[in-house]
């Protein structure tokens, strides 16, 4: 078991799972195509974000995307998670925890002092992220209207 940077080629395989990806992380909420969703992720690799793999045996069993964003509420440039993924087959294997920690230390071997995160309401990926010590700083909330 290593996690490495991501390969151009493991980044293309990355990219046939964004929409099953976006629409698990979304839990139903999020309603774009896969061509929105690709540009999504095109545009995070772009401003210089990347993926760290889990892999085993030759086989990529997980990922995490890994950048950088400014906390606008603070003016601090802090490490950002745009997805984490871990194929069906491999999880509960602890692999999320393992990507985390490993996207920890290259974000704090950059100079940055903290990692943000978003997260829908009802992901069970929220408990994982309450136990590696991230903490609520706001919630969006919606209401649909009609008049």
């Amino acid at each position: 078991m290593s996690i490495r940077r991501a390969t151009r080629i493991e980044t293309q395989t990355i990219w046939n799972y964004s929409f099953t990806v976006f629409n698990e992380a979304t839990m139903g909420y999020g309603k774009l195509t896969s061509d929105k969703v690709l540009q999504m992720a095109a545009s995070f690799l772009h401003n210089g974000g990347y993926y760290l793999v889990h892999h085993e045996n030759d086989m990529i069993q997980g990922w995490i995307g890994v950048g950088k964003t400014v906390d606008h509420y603070n003016n601090e440039m802090a490490g950002f998670i745009f997805e984490i993924y871990v194929l069906p087959l491999f999880r509960k294997r602890g692999i999320a925890e393992k990507l985390c920690e490993a996207a920890f230390r290259q974000l704090s071997a950059e100079g940055l002092h903290k990692v943000q995160l978003n997260v829908f309401a009802g992901n069970r990926a929220k408990h994982l992220y309450q136990k590696l010590g991230f903490q609520e700083v706001s919630s969006l909330m919606e209401k649909r209207i009609s008049y």
